[in-house]
């Protein structure tokens, strides 16, 4: 028997090659690489590879293969988790959820393959509606896993994602899928051009039309000192924030041997900052642990509460705490009972006398990360791999009340010979103080648009993101996760600090842009000092997206609902007809 030619093996195969190259150029198009532009081709050879499926099942495994390649690099961060939980359960873990997510790809191609719809503008129409509508499913299905969503790409395309305070980050995976529909069905029907050439007129005209948005919008932006990277402010009022990464090995978090040296590194930060007279200090997520605020470890509650007295500036902290938060720091209750209370993954509003002005729990934890989901319903052995004890949700959206000392600054000298590396700091004198009320996301929260948005429903003037991504250091997830705080920035039209142990610690305008140099997991700045513009605390103006939320892919949703019934209607009728 001869070999069989090399053109004829390819041709056989090629709507897999086709599959292969369009995932692995979505994957370019993502943190770290962030070649952004590619997302705006990189659907194209997997349109054309659908055109040589032969019916629904074939179609769905070609939509498989894309899925999970793509899936399989943007998520390896997941097994190397290992350090920190059973090498087992974390390669379970990944592959898991690399053969979930990749399912969307799958049913996506099948649904394509349904809908029959091969050329025209409806063909771009359909995979963009479609596409966009489970999309949003997978944001919220099974507790909801939005990465990878497709606009999350364009993170570093300010000037085409400022729609999304219109119609959110779906709005932007809509456009590009869009756009790779468009080109894709040129390209499979290059003999009728002239004819097929309309499905590519509305794609590019929409893009136009969300560049000229985004021009547009950023002609009202600030403009930016180049050699600082910061707002240069005209009459906006503003924040003056100190944020304090500290930027903790998580395995150094785990032990809790290395908490005193934590908190001095925290500590010693804090009164570094404070000579800057800061209107507030922010620590990261889980930053202290909670027998240091309510005084069941005396001498380092005394050392965190001297800290707050000598520097005489709000903080806002993360901690875990079991139970209620008491009024202020240091009413530790010595109840028995309170070891059965649920614990809570928290950010507390901290004046300098001590008193708790606010406090937010988590609501959105992180599935076998934070706790169990069904945990009842699982077999036994599941719980042997779970090396944590789980979170309890929070229930309510609250807001974090800091009150900000405004004019008199003095200077105060420290010889605690505890603290040598910040001797001398300015406090403000409390003559004058103005409320603010701040938004809080912890982590895994700032993922979802639609939960974002509510602290600026409620009246937030700025939203802060605590988080720790200290469990995925040297790998893209750090990056991944600050790509989406642009965007929940730009949906909001709000200004966000993030503080990020293990991870990028910024601020970021209205805009999208981050405005200040960024603090990485390893660089030599330890400590972000940096102005954040409030919104007004008199003209109240939101976004549609704020007062609407993702009224586009449910939009998107009703289409694809309505289009595939009214198809299984027609069949049944012409099949009884």
């Amino acid at each position: 028997m001869g070999d069989i030619p090399t053109d004829n093996l390819l041709k056989r195969h090629q709507h897999w090659l086709l599959a292969i190259l369009s995932a692995f150029l979505l994957f370019l198009s993502f943190p770290n690489v962030n070649l952004y532009p590619l997302a705006w081709i990189a659907m194209v050879p997997f349109f054309i590879a659908l055109t040589r499926a032969t019916g629904w099942k074939s179609a769905f495994w070609i939509g498989y293969l894309t899925g999970l390649l793509f899936f399989a690099g943007l998520l390896l961060a997941i097994i190397l988790l290992y350090p920190y939980e059973n090498i087992f359960a974390t390669t379970v873990g990944y592959l898991l959820l690399v053969g979930y997510t990749g399912l969307y790809f799958a049913v996506f191609a099948a649904l394509m393959q349904f809908g029959q719809v091969r050329s025209g503008i409806l063909f771009p129409l359909a995979a963009a509606c479609i596409w966009t509508a489970l999309e949003w499913v997978r944001s919220w299905l099974m507790t909801g896993f939005p990465w990878g969503s497709i606009g999350y790409s364009q993170w570093n395309n300010l000037i085409g994602i400022q729609v999304a305070s219109v119609v959110g980050v779906h709005g932007i995976s809509f456009v590009i899928v869009l756009f790779n529909a468009g080109i894709a069905t040129v390209l499979r029907n290059r003999q009728q051009w002239r004819q097929e050439i309309r499905a590519v007129v509305l794609p590019v005209v929409l893009m136009l039309l969300c560049f000229g948005y985004g021009a547009f919008q950023l002609q009202d932006a600030e403009p930016l000192d180049r050699e600082t990277n910061a707002t240069v402010t005209t009459d906006t009022e503003t924040l003056n924030v100190a944020l304090i990464p500290g930027n903790i090995s998580q395995l150094q978090k785990w032990d809790v041997n290395q908490f005193p040296a934590i908190l001095r590194r925290y500590i010693n930060l804090t009164y570094k900052a404070s000579r800057a007279a800061p209107d507030l200090i922010v620590w990261p997520e889980t930053s202290i642990r909670s027998q240091a605020l309510t005084g069941e470890w005396p001498i380092y509650y005394g050392r965190f509460s001297g800290m707050l007295r000598e520097t005489a500036i709000p903080i806002i902290v993360g901690t875990a705490n079991r139970g209620e938060t008491d009024e202020a720091i240091g009413k530790f209750s010595k109840d028995a009972d309170k070891k059965s209370e649920p614990i809570y993954n928290r950010v507390l509003s901290i004046a300098s006398d001590g008193k708790i002005h606010g406090t937010y729990a988590k609501m959105h934890l992180v599935p076998f990360g934070e706790y169990v989901p069904l945990e009842n319903l699982l077999p036994d052995f599941i719980p042997d791999f779970i090396q944590f004890e789980p979170f309890a949700h929070g229930k309510t959206v609250n807001l974090l009340p800091v009150f900000i000392v405004k004019d008199k600054t003095n200077t105060v000298k420290r010889t605690d010979g505890l603290f040598r590396d910040a001797k001398v700091f300015v406090v403000k004198d409390k003559a004058d103080t103005q409320k603010v009320e701040i938004g809080a996301s912890i982590c895994f929260e700032s993922v979802f648009p639609n939960e974002f948005r509510r602290p600026v429903q409620k009246g937030a003037r700025v939203m802060g993101i605590f988080t720790n991504d200290a469990w995925f250091d040297g790998t893209a997830f750090p990056e991944l996760h600050l790509s989406m705080a642009p965007f929940r920035a730009i949906e909001n039209r709000i200004a966000v600090f993030r503080c990020a142990n293990g991870g990028f610690t910024c601020i970021v305008d209205k805009f999208g842009r981050i405005t200040t140099p960024m603090v990485a997991p390893n660089a030599t700045q330890e400590v972000l000092i940096a102005p954040v513009p409030l919104l007004s605390s008199t003209k109240r103006e939101q976004t549609l997206y704020t007062r609407y939320g993702d009224w586009f892919p449910i939009l998107c949703m009703f289409i694809c609902a309505g289009g595939f019934g009214s198809q299984l209607v027609i069949r049944r009728w012409r099949k009884h007809s």
